[in-house]
């Protein structure tokens, strides 16, 4: 009897233990054995699996971000366009509104131009350009008699000039169209700094080309007419989407 008591003791004392020893184990930690390199003094290789836990995130997820949100802003205003066009919603016309008048637009290359030029020269400047006279001293781009006024359409003026006449630009900018215009036949643009243009028509000759920048009194073409008649050059000028009289910018001879 006193064997199974104390065999009974003996048990519930074990288990105690037991009990103890699991509630207090210590986490195991696992034994990686040092490499050879380590052995000899040089530091452990890394595996993948360590690399691609310090990799960092590359940068181009970044970029891909930012693409995303420009792209589904630009969606955003594509639907904004469309549904315009479907329905009469004042507020959905401002965003067609606005596309139409930034493809209407012209680019303001005579202003980039100039900007460029004051800080960091003429570009491609092999030789120093002569002093140009003031934006002030305008004069007409051809000596001549006005024979159709600026009243007639308000648009432009028409001068009566001898046959071979160069016609001059009237101040410095770039050229923005130099070509065949259905009402003025052969004409020439130029933008200037401040965003007006100035219009040659009736050329016979083309002397410039396209976005090229010229300066004040430099040659744009010329006028020819039939032998013993006098030529014909149509002028105008054009400021914030509208028709100046060329008259009251610059003086010339209005007698007919």
């Amino acid at each position: 009897m006193r064997r199974d008591i104390e065999h009974v003791r003996k048990n519930i004392s074990e288990r105690k233990k037991k009990k103890v020893q699991g509630s207090y184990e210590l986490p195991k930690k696992s034994f990686v054995p040092p490499q050879d390199e380590e052995m000899h003094g040089y530091p452990p290789l890394l595996s993948n699996s360590d690399y691609e836990k310090k990799r960092p995130l590359p940068e181009f997820r970044k970029e891909t971000s930012r693409l995303g949100v420009q792209l589904f802003f630009s969606v955003l205003l594509f639907a904004a366009v469309a549904l315009g066009k479907q329905t009469d919603i004042a507020f959905l016309n401002g965003p067609e509104e606005w596309i139409t008048s930034q493809l209407q637009e012209d680019f303001p290359f005579a202003t980039v131009t100039a900007w460029y030029s004051e800080r960091f020269g003429e570009p491609l400047q092999v030789v120093a350009p002569k002093p140009s006279s003031t934006e002030e001293n305008i004069a007409m781009p051809v000596n001549g008699t006005v024979t159709t006024s600026f009243q007639n359409d308000g648009k432009g003026i028409v001068l009566t000039t001898e046959n071979n006449s160069e016609i001059k630009a009237v101040r410095e900018g770039t050229v923005i169209f130099a070509g065949n215009d259905e009402d003025t036949q052969k004409t020439v643009i130029v933008q200037h700094e401040d965003g007006s243009k100035s219009i040659y028509g009736y050329l016979s000759s083309i002397d410039v080309h396209l976005y090229e920048h010229v300066q004040a009194q430099r040659n744009v073409g010329s006028v020819k007419s039939e032998e013993g008649k006098s030529a014909e050059f149509f002028f105008a000028i054009e400021k914030d989407k509208k028709y100046l009289d060329p008259v009251e910018v610059i003086k010339v001879d209005e007698s007919s």
